[in-house]
């Protein structure tokens, strides 16, 4: 295994704990296994359309800030992947802070990757930030970065 991916859904119950026990999971990894990529992720929870049942806790930009800035700290070698589910602004300004990894052009809908006459599933969450892989491209290029669409190559 050439690496693993740490996330907690922040919003089910106080983000600061499930953060800190993420990172500090990812970190206890990251020193037995020192060449294993390490990435983490911050997805949301929002609210669900019909669904009375969950009731997210707010975790808002300024504390998702605080949790990917911590972790770029923390773990300064790990990969910090930002979601479509965030908008725009936020994600083009954290790509100069923290991010490594951001998302474009993804579909969250079950099967939504299939053939065009499969039936397709529901969202899974909505997305905020819908551009295209060239628009985010341009959008790292704009901050002196490199886009790198694969980082490995199959021998």
């Amino acid at each position: 295994m050439r690496g693993v991916g740490f996330a907690a859904l922040l919003g089910l119950d106080d983000f600061r704990k499930d953060a800190l026990a993420t990172g500090f999971h990812a970190y206890l990894l990251q020193r037995k296994y020192p060449h294993a990529e390490i990435v983490l992720s911050c997805p949301r929870l929002c609210p669900i359309i019909n669904n009375d049942k969950i009731n997210p806790k707010d975790v808002h930009e300024k504390q998702l800030l605080q949790i990917i800035t911590a972790y770029r700290i923390f773990l300064p070698f790990a990969n910090i992947t930002i979601s479509t589910r965030e908008r725009a602004g936020f994600r083009d300004n954290v790509i100069g802070i923290a991010a490594t990894k951001i998302s474009a052009g993804v579909s969250v809908g079950i099967g939504g990757h299939s053939a065009k006459d499969e039936a397709k599933g529901d969202e899974q969450f909505e997305i905020s930030d819908s551009r295209s892989v060239a628009e985010i491209s341009d959008v790292i290029k704009s901050h002196g970065l490199q886009p790198v669409m694969s980082d490995y190559i199959y021998v």
